[in-house]
C-alpha cells in the first residue's frame, strides 16, 4: 500500500487539529512562516512520515488528551508516539515503527528505508561516572549484548585464605 508523502498543506491542517485541541485563539497559532519552519523542522526531523500516519498520530493524541486541564503543544516525539516504538515516553526512531499499528499504516520499504540503521537508546547511561560500563562493544555492534567484565580488578593487596580468617576470629573471641 502507498503512502503519500506529506504536503505543507497537510501537516498545517494536522497542526490546526491539535491547535483547536488544546484551545489556541486563532491569533495566537503559527503565521505562515513559522508554519514553514515547524514544517522543515518536522519533515526533516521524520522524512519517512506519510500524510495517513501523521493524522492518525495526532488524532490518537488528541484522542488521549481529552478532558484534560492542562496541555501544552506537544513535541513531534510526543505527538508519533502512538506510531513509533517509544522509550521513556518519547519516540526512538532508532527503533523503528510499532508493530501493531492498523493495516493502512503500516510503513513502506520506501519508508523503512529512512530509518537510522543502528538502534540507540535516546538515555543517557543511568551512572555517569561509571558511562563506559553501558557502551556496547565488539560484537554488540551485531546487536549482541554484551556486559562489562564480572572479573574484579586485581590488587596487588594480599587477600585472607579462609584459615588466615578463622585465625583472626579466634583471636577475636579469645581477646573479648
Amino acid at each position: 500500500m502507498g503512502h503519500n508523502r506529506l504536503t505543507l498543506e497537510q501537516f498545517e491542517a494536522v497542526c490546526g487539529m491539535v491547535a483547536a485541541q488544546l484551545r489556541i485563539k486563532e491569533s495566537d497559532r503559527w503565521g505562515e512562516t513559522i508554519l514553514k519552519l515547524k514544517f522543515v523542522s518536522f519533515s526533516s526531523a521524520f522524512p519517512e512520515v506519510s500524510t495517513q500516519q501523521l493524522l492518525w498520530a495526532a488524532e490518537q493524541w488528541i484522542q488521549q488528551t481529552a478532558g484534560k486541564d492542562f496541555l501544552r503543544y506537544p513535541t513531534w516525539r510526543e505527538l508519533l508516539a502512538p506510531l513509533y516504538r517509544c522509550e521513556a515516553g518519547l519516540v526512538n526512531r532508532t527503533w523503528g515503527f510499532r508493530e501493531d499499528l492498523p493495516n493502512h499504516l503500516v510503513p513502506t520499504q520506501n519508508q523503512l528505508a529512512l530509518l537510522p540503521k543502528q538502534p540507540r537508546s535516546l538515555l543517557g547511561a543511568p551512572d555517569p561516572v561509571n558511562s563506559g560500563a553501558y557502551q556496547l562493544i565488539g560484537a554488540a555492534a551485531e546487536g549482541q549484548k554484551l556486559l562489562p567484565s564480572s572479573e574484579p580488578e586485581r590488587s596487588t593487596a594480599k587477600r585472607l585464605t579462609v584459615e588466615e580468617f578463622q585465625d583472626y576470629l579466634r583471636q577475636r573471641e579469645v581477646s573479648r
